[in-house]
């Protein structure tokens, strides 16, 4: 490590006051995702005002960039119907440095999950023995921080560096949200040479994602009141029928490729005791590798997760040859998203830099593998077509708990790599 790169780091380490502030401010604004399914359901709105100030206070030339009412269509790909936008605008911001030279492009989204059944405060960022408190510390609102300081200690070592560097702060990647923020960006035309997607936690560098898909899947009953006999069907008893043929589903699908989980997030059905009801609704989440894309690409022409979504809809067709009731009112299945996975092989130059960077000074090979969830540098990736890789700076197990947190250590390392990474792709 030459003088330079030295004096950068010292100056990352003198932010670190600010950086902590700026993950206090962030985390005491509210950002739920509006779809988060909770009470606590919000917007990003006043985070992203803060961002857009933040980044104009420190030079950069900022703007932002809508989200389409169309853009899963305009992006070829399954996205929940019917949500809105209005009022939720992504924020670029953009620093040149000297003449010439590579852009860079740092990506992090702005919307946390919700609140409900936290175990303290989630908009009050307290510190104790090292941890920051609240909701969005580890996923991903120190992470945005990370991405600041690492720009701020930029700014004061700018004169060897040619290049452009960016920072993106997105909406909609949580909640079935499958990147809207990210992918307006990319259909809008931020580009770059090199992405790094600010997400996710410490301990691993990411050069892929599986893909998900959420099905949402109904079941049906004969209604009637409680006392009314064998006239009706309960469709809550038949829904559990369902969530057997699912487990199995999930048992055959994990033993395939033990990293694609299948999580049921929602088992929901009926009024009132004292009626029995027509219908009951599950909505999961099956993981997808980037093989099972592959082979849809093959088969389909499309890089996605048909392959995953016709073997789960043919297990749910098949109950009816088994069942008589299945057979009269057979489950009917909605996919509401499907959000595919990506893989960069990291052997570019870009790559190997910030790897390297990252080995340094971790002082060990930190691996190199693929993320088990998804997250947006899988658009990155997809729509750009470029070298991406997720570096993230949270804390293992933290993210959508009731608990999150964040080590303040995993964080002032995080914007020493990222400094000195973005430092050796610009000089």
């Amino acid at each position: 490590m030459n003088q330079p790169e030295k004096d950068l780091l010292t100056t990352v380490d003198r932010l670190r006051d600010q950086q902590l502030a700026w993950t206090r401010d962030l985390i005491a604004i509210p950002t739920v995702n509006p779809y988060s399914g909770d009470a606590s359901a919000g917007i990003e709105a006043e985070g992203q005002k803060w961002y857009a100030q933040t980044c104009h206070g420190l030079g950069g030339s900022v703007r932002q960039i809508p989200v389409p009412e169309d853009v899963y269509l305009q992006a070829g790909m399954i996205g929940t119907a019917g949500r809105c936008w209005r009022d939720r605008e992504n924020v670029v911001a953009e620093w040149q440095f000297g003449s010439g030279g590579p852009t860079i492009l740092l990506n992090t989204h702005m919307d946390t999950v919700g609140v409900e059944g936290m175990a303290f405060d989630p908009f009050d960022p307290q510190v104790r023995d090292g941890l920051i408190y609240g909701r969005g510390s580890s996923d991903s609102k120190g992470n945005l921080a990370v991405g600041l300081t690492a720009l701020a200690a930029l700014k004061e070592h700018a004169g060897a560096l040619n290049g452009r560097l960016i920072l993106e702060s997105v909406v909609d990647e949580e909640c079935n949200g499958a990147g809207a923020g990210t992918l307006a960006c990319c259909l809008a035309g931020i580009t770059a040479d090199f992405c790094i997607c600010l997400d996710d936690c410490t301990g691993a560098i990411h050069n892929g994602c599986n893909g998900i898909v959420t099905p949402k899947v109904s079941v049906y009953g004969r209604a009637g009141h409680a006392a009314g006999g064998g006239t009706t069907v309960n469709a809550i008893d038949k829904a559990f029928q369902v969530k057997q043929a699912v487990d199995r589903f999930a048992a055959q699908h994990l033993k395939k490729n033990p990293d694609c989980r299948v999580n049921l997030g929602i088992f929901r059905s009926g009024t009132l005791p004292a009626i029995v009801p027509s219908v009951a609704e599950l909505q999961l989440n099956i993981a997808y590798a980037v093989e099972d894309a592959r082979a849809a690409e093959q088969t389909n022409g499309v890089w996605n997760g048909a392959v995953i979504r016709k073997r789960f809809e043919t297990l749910l067709a098949n109950l009816a040859e088994h069942d008589a009731w299945f057979k009269e009112k057979p489950v009917k299945v909605e996919w509401l998203k499907d959000a595919y996975p990506f893989y960069s092989a990291a052997d570019d130059k870009y790559s190997r830099t910030v790897i390297g960077a990252v080995h340094e000074l971790a002082q060990r090979e930190v691996p190199v593998r693929s993320m088990p969830a998804w997250f947006d540098a899988a658009h990155l990736s997809r729509i750009l077509k470029k070298p991406v890789l997720g570096v993230g700076s949270g804390t293992p197990g933290k993210a959508h708990g009731a608990d999150e947190t964040a080590q303040l250590e995993y964080l002032y390392r995080g914007a020493r790599y990222i400094a000195l990474a973005v430092h050796r792709l610009l000089a």
